[in-house]
């Protein structure tokens, strides 16, 4: 798959310091917090970047971040740069799909998730990008993710394979529910989520050899993407390692959770 690239904005002016000609510029970016709907979203936008990094699943990279004038911790989603790509926007909130009568003779399969719009869209884009598509959605279950719709771009409609990248995971782990206490609660449950914009159109053979890289994913690995040595936002200390726990039990439910939502 082509590299991502990510949105430089503004003038970029040499570094005085630089001996290898680094220039000093900025990147676009969006900028989170947490709020009373998600009181956990910064960490769990940390911690979810930082395991689909480890795992090769292709999501924007984003970074802590924190102004000289506010104190509050933020998360920076960067933008891609899509200027000068051809990029299907399945974040518009149009619930249908503007190519509908190309897609005139083919047959949507039966249990498909349709309420979010774009369902021939997501049926091709599968059919396309089928390794990526169910990498991503094998690691939405694992983290409790149910807020993938509508969070995702991919280039469809040249001929080539192009990027596709998934955003947003600001609604999974500790902010899978309005609380933590909430949120941990639900990663708890073997029945969670309940549904994926993906479910009935990934391969089930791609989708078998993720859990598997999850499952074989080093404990270290995880306790080092979801503790840290102070408070997160609002998660203190306890509740990253909760986190950590958590997720080593949802490892274990991976396989039968795909079977059910997925397959």
């Amino acid at each position: 798959m082509p590299i991502l690239c990510y949105e430089i904005t503004g003038s970029a002016s040499p570094n005085p310091r630089s001996t290898t000609g680094a220039e000093d510029g900025q990147l676009s970016a969006v900028l989170k917090v947490d709020h009373e709907a998600a009181t956990a979203q910064v960490y769990s936008e940390l911690v979810a970047n930082r395991l689909a990094m480890f795992l090769g699943i292709p999501v924007v990279v984003g970074v802590p971040a924190r102004a000289a004038t506010d104190e509050r911790l933020r998360f920076a989603a960067l933008r891609a740069a899509e200027a000068s790509l051809n990029v299907y926007d399945f974040t518009d909130d149009d619930h249908a799909d503007p190519d509908a009568d190309e897609y005139a003779e083919v047959v949507l399969p039966e249990g498909m998730h349709t309420q979010s719009g774009h369902a021939y869209a997501i049926k091709s884009l599968c059919e396309k990008y089928p390794l990526e598509t169910a990498q991503i959605a094998v690691f939405d279950l694992w983290i409790g993710n149910e807020d993938r719709a509508l969070n995702f771009k991919a280039e469809l409609s040249n001929q080539d394979r192009g990027v596709i990248f998934a955003l947003d995971q600001g609604s999974s782990l500790l902010a899978c529910r309005r609380g933590i206490d909430e949120s941990l609660a639900c990663l708890e449950r073997d029945d969670q989520p309940t549904f994926h914009p993906f479910q009935k159109l990934v391969n089930a053979r791609y989708c078998g050899a993720m859990v598997e890289r999850i499952m074989s994913m080093p404990d270290w690995a995880i306790l080092s993407a979801t503790t840290y040595d102070d408070t997160v936002g609002n998660v203190m200390l306890h509740e990253q390692f909760a986190t950590y726990e958590v997720l080593l039990r949802r490892k274990k439910l991976l396989g039968d959770l795909v079977d059910r939502v997925l397959l």
